[in-house]
């Protein structure tokens, strides 16, 4: 099945509401351009379709499936691997996953308790996915399958307030030995790279290695733990590869999806929960993440949150050449149980959110809930009500579901295209920091240095060590690197390289510390960046606040304030700390650039309201031509408070002409009154495009926007209004776009 049409879709439980009600929701679904319903992925699920051992119920599914049918309407079925039936215990009592402190986690509390590993959880999830997938997968309302939900471990604490470590069982423990031998091939390799001089275990069997229980901070090895960090990452992928290749061998016709969920505050970067969004998104036909901005009040507290983790979901599919969806988005008031809700979703939140997802190339969208369960008191918002009656946020439903219908076709032609500026990430670096429980400073790095590149509305991607090394990186402008401290010879070699060919490498203080195995490496920065920044970092004073002088202006540095020995003449110290060592250098090697700052100014950004990265950046990138295409200019500005992305065509489209689309959001802080003044602010729009414009027009309204045109920009002027979108269409003349 080919996805012709953006999806607009809405989760829905048949078995929370009688028959009779079906009716009245589906027609209300209907009414608002609903499209695609997901069901039987938590509730509605295996456990409730087989409570027990072959005695299935699906006569609410099949009945459901038809009425689906009827209004032309697709489903989104479940595998209902993440809520196994609770005679599984009962057959197989080790089934549970176990801690790290030897208790297994408990089967009525949350969904995903049950071990990959565990011989007879695979072979019953098995059973069932047959089942399931022979019994619906000739049904005119089959359109996707959903393989799990929010693959991870489980991320919520249940014995105090940190996420638990799992799982110890006897199975994946030796699946652990089995991935370290096809890793190390001998002992005599695996012991040199677990030896710690302070307690040190020389193995003699694979079968005798163990698993660590507690992280790096208890003075036990960082390769240990990295290495079984990065097992489970690898372990859950190749799970829902299981099940995709699985359905694969009863369905070649309907695609698989699974959803992830990240930047969650428990564990953000997916260190403890085994996430490797890059890897799971190839094992999939479309990778979809969950998205909750409102949740933790996150909109008012961290504005870039939302484009930040769109920009991670678009980065993971993009050098794969795929889409990806937005899984779930708020549909209502959200978190809190009796002290709630975290936000009290609106409806412009609906439209906002949303139109926010398709700008960052999201084709399709669901709503987690039409109508909210009361079984579950937690405010996790929806539509209409708890009786199924429209609310204030049903209107924005119906307004979004009519135009995503209406242009359906046009939002899959567009694209934003590849970034000029890029964030690099990796995971052995985030396995490292979490170990040592210093993940939540990389954090701040990671927002620090995406916040300054939003601020000057950037198109920003996140790239990996493989994605550098492979070379798929080069084109980027410029390559960030924020507390980039695990960095090893191959990966330095193909940075060298990037710069070499002309890109603009950016690094900050502890640059490439460590290396193969969390060891240190020798010099900082290390292997060949060494001479492609051109500099030698040598001690290193830390907690401290640095004063950095830029072009006769002092900003504060963050954290570290590290003592840097240019080692060539020719290397250019573009600022000084307050005792006039150098502190910001750039360097010219092969035909690109390094930035160094010895200090962390992408916390310094948000933690001390410091502009030093902000300005710097900006005078390093106007030297060698880096800007956006669409640029935003406004007064009274605070917190980037309204959003533009510029999409264009993709270069398979083929329509009768050529255009791009603006699509403008606005985040405005409940506290911060001043900035739309009477409902409204003017706002410049500057357009960096080669070819002549034909005409612009407001999607919306349908109105003409005049415009100007130079050898270098589109400019033109339009009021945006306080918690309303905005879509502009950008046409260009000389007609048929192919």
């Amino acid at each position: 099945m080919t996805q012709s049409s953006f999806l607009y879709g809405a989760g829905y439980y048949p078995m929370m509401h009688s028959r009779e009600e079906w009716e009245h929701d589906l027609q209300l679904m209907h009414e608002a351009g609903i499209k695609l319903i997901r069901t039987a992925e938590i509730f509605n699920s295996w456990d409730r379709i087989e409570p027990e051992p072959g005695q299935y119920d699906f006569d609410f599914l099949d009945a459901f499936f038809d009425r689906c049918h009827a209004y032309g309407m697709k489903i989104l079925l479940g595998t209902g691997t993440c809520s196994p039936p609770f005679w599984l215990t009962k057959e197989y009592p080790d089934v549970n996953l176990l801690s790290s402190s030897g208790k297994q986690y408990p089967n009525n509390v949350s969904y995903t308790w049950a071990c990959p590993d565990h011989t007879g959880f695979r072979r019953e999830a098995e059973r069932y996915i047959q089942v399931l997938v022979n019994r619906y997968k000739d049904h005119p309302a089959l359109g996707y399958y959903q393989i799990h939900n929010e693959i991870s471990m489980p991320f919520m604490p249940v014995d105090g307030s940190d996420v638990a470590l799992y799982c110890y069982c006897e199975h994946s423990v030796k699946a652990f030995q089995s991935w370290l031998k096809n890793k190390y091939v001998t002992l005599d390799a695996l012991n040199h790279a677990y030896r710690w001089g302070a307690t040190n275990t020389v193995h003699t069997t694979w079968e005798e290695i163990q698993p660590p229980k507690v992280k790096c901070t208890g003075w036990s090895s960082v390769t240990r733990w990295m290495d079984w960090r990065l097992f489970w990452m690898e372990n859950l992928v190749n799970f829902i590869g299981w099940q995709h290749e699985l359905i694969k061998t009863l369905d070649t016709e309907h695609p698989t999806t699974a959803n992830i969920f990240f930047l969650k505050s428990q564990d953000p970067l997916g260190v403890l929960t085994a996430l490797d969004q890059f890897e799971m998104s190839k094992v999939v036909d479309i990778i979809g993440y969950d998205l909750y901005p409102g949740s933790g009040d996150k909109l008012e507290t961290t504005p870039e949150f939302a484009s930040m983790f769109l920009d991670m979901a678009r980065s993971t599919v993009r050098p794969l050449n795929r889409d990806y969806w937005l899984m779930e988005t708020e549909s209502g008031p959200i978190n809190g149980w009796l002290l709630g809700p975290s936000r009290n979703v609106k409806g412009f939140d609906i439209e906002r959110n949303i139109t926010e997802a398709i700008a960052h190339d999201a084709k399709m969208t669901l709503f987690q809930g039409w109508r909210e369960w009361e079984f579950q008191p937690l405010h996790w918002g929806a539509i209409v009500d708890l009786k199924g009656n429209p609310t204030s946020r049903t209107p924005s439903a119906n307004w979004v579901g009519e135009h995503v219908n209406a242009k359906g076709a046009e939002i899959m032609d567009l694209t934003t295209g590849k970034g000029k500026v890029a964030i690099l990430m990796s995971k052995e670096n985030a396995i490292v920091a979490n170990g040592v429980d210093q993940e939540a400073f990389l954090v701040k790095a990671l927002r620090g240095a995406y916040r300054v590149l939003w601020e000057q509305q950037f198109n920003i991607d996140f790239v990996t060590p493989e994605l550098v090394k492979s070379g798929y990186a080069n084109d980027y402008q410029a390559i960030l690197m924020p507390f980039m401290t695990v960095i090893d010879q191959p990966l330095s070699t193909a940075l060298a390289r990037y710069v070499e060919q002309g890109g603009l490498l950016v690094g900050s203080a502890r640059c490439g510390m460590l290396g193969r195995n969390g060891w240190y490496n020798t010099d900082i920065p290390c292997h060949d960046l060494q001479s492609v920044f051109g500099i030698h970092a040598f001690d290193a004073y830390a907690n401290v606040k640095p004063i950095v002088s830029f072009k006769g202006h002092n900003y504060p540095g963050h954290w570290h304030k590290e003592e840097i020995t240019p080692l060539a003449e020719d290397v250019e110290v573009l600022g000084r700390f307050i005792d006039d060592s150098p502190a910001i250098t750039l360097n010219q090697y092969g035909q690109g650039q390094a930035l160094y700052f010895g200090t962390h100014a992408d916390v310094a950004h948000l933690e001390d309201n410091s502009r030093l990265m902000w300005d710097v950046l900006r005078y390093v990138f106007e030297k060698n031509a880096i800007q956006p295409t669409l640029h935003l200019d406004y007064v009274n500005r605070k917190d980037k408070e309204i959003d533009g992305h510029w999409l264009t065509l993709k270069p398979e489209a083929t329509r009768d002409a050529d255009y791009g689309v603006v699509m403008v959001t606005n985040y405005v802080r409940e506290d911060f009154t001043s900035f739309f003044i009477g409902g409204k602010k003017t706002v410049r729009f500057s357009l960096a495009v080669e070819k002549a414009v034909e005409r612009i027009t407001d999607y919306l309204s349908g109105e003409e926007v005049p415009f100007t045109q130079s050898a270098e920009k589109v400019a033109f002027e339009k009021t945006v209004s306080k918690n309303k979108v905005m879509i502009l269409k950008v046409t260009f003349s000389g007609g048929k776009h192919d």
